[in-house]
């Protein structure tokens, strides 16, 4: 009788045992990226060997490429990151610390035949940690993150790298665009104009998911390094039935009120424009002093970031598109700019620009996407 016991108790035992694997390796299997890492790399954008060569080379970029070269080459950002942690978040330096020459960033190997895109050893250490995690340093975008977890190396590189922006002035003086990854600008909450960004705007995503970034694009993401998340990553925290079209829906309806609120304050000035410096999208040449009549212009078709400036495409009554940067519109040459730097429409560009190259149509940040949006609805009315 008493063995009987032990045999059904012994029974039970293993039961509970087979289940509590079964759950274990259920829960790993879904918060674990299954495959190659190496692999997954080479499906990803950081793998981009022909963006670092545009981006990061003495050939293509001359000197410029100590500022390129930092976020688009494993050369660059290896040279770079001793100096960002130092608090210098600024272009690359020569040790001594005067500017980098293009000598120099041949040397580290900037090259059209040397240079490397972001690669394994560009975010890890030999000890194949994280370069970088927890806090970020004082970022080129103006402000530091602390306690992001390992998603602190994704923001070294992903914000908008032109300074911090005084969210209530009346005059930028500058026609910057935020650089085209900007999401840990949005994760914080900052760098926005019209709504006050020195409080604390950042996201959820970014301070409770243990490892911000990382969390949503590698950890519970299919794909593992290729960082691209799942259609359905929102219900691993949210349920299923959360989806990212609840966000991004009402977020891509208010940026088509802000582009079309921009573009009725361009039209209802077209007439003043007489000439643009031309930008040519195929060669990223210039032609000074062409002349545009402004009164073909029919629809502002698209705003954008030209070589880092706040820019329009021009769609005109003959089916001709323009390219200009909006400090690069005169009435005449020489003359005056038609968009003078305090011109609402200055501000509203870049806040436009800050939410569309986030990328994620709200969902780092919805609340703050949101506020952002109807603030500059708001200013130009």
């Amino acid at each position: 009788m008493r063995q009987r016991s032990y045999l059904k108790l012994f029974a039970i035992c293993g039961i509970l045992f087979f289940f509590a694997i079964v759950l274990t390796l259920e829960r790993s299997s879904a918060a674990v990226p299954q495959g190659n890492p190496a692999a997954e790399w080479t499906r990803s954008k950081h793998a981009n060997r022909e963006r670092a060569v545009a981006e990061a080379t003495v050939e293509n970029r001359g000197t410029t490429a100590a500022h390129c070269g930092r976020c688009h080459s494993e050369q660059g950002f290896l040279a770079w990151l001793p100096q960002l942690l130092a608090g210098d978040s600024g272009l690359i330096k020569k040790p001594d610390g005067t500017a980098a020459d293009v000598e120099y960033l041949r040397s580290l190997g900037l090259t059209v035949d040397r240079v490397r895109p972001i690669t394994c050893q560009t975010c890890h250490g030999d000890d194949f940690e994280p370069r970088i995690r927890d806090n970020t340093p004082m970022l080129p975008a103006g402000f530091e993150a602390w306690a992001v977890g390992e998603g602190a190396l994704c923001m070294t590189c992903h914000n908008t790298r032109n300074g911090r922006i005084q969210w209530d002035t009346a005059d930028p003086g500058r026609y910057t665009a935020p650089h085209e990854s900007a999401q840990a600008d949005v994760l914080m909450g900052k760098n926005s104009f019209f709504l006050n960004d020195t409080v604390d705007r950042a996201s959820a995503h970014a301070l409770f998911t243990s490892d911000s970034c990382v969390t949503c694009h590698l950890t519970l993401g299919k794909d593992g390094h290729t960082f691209k998340p799942s259609e359905t990553v929102c219900a691993n925290c949210h349920g299923p039935s959360m989806t990212i079209q609840f966000v991004q829906k009402p977020i891509e309806t208010l940026l088509t009120q802000v582009k079309a609120a921009i573009e009725r304050r361009v039209l209802a000035v077209r007439d003043q424009i007489g000439v643009v410096r031309k930008w040519d999208p195929a060669t990223g040449q210039y032609t000074d002093n062409f002349p545009l009549d402004g009164k073909q212009i029919t629809k502002v078709a698209e705003i954008l970031s030209i070589q880092g400036q706040i820019g329009f495409r021009f769609s005109l009554t003959d089916g001709r598109e323009i390219y200009a940067r909006a400090g690069e519109i005169w009435d005449t040459p020489g003359g005056r700019r038609i968009f003078a730097t305090s011109d609402p429409i200055i501000r509203a560009c870049w806040n436009y620009l800050l939410i569309e190259h986030d990328g994620s149509l709200g969902v780092h940040n919805p609340s703050f996407a949101r506020d952002v949006l109807t603030a500059t609805l708001n200013a130009l009315r």
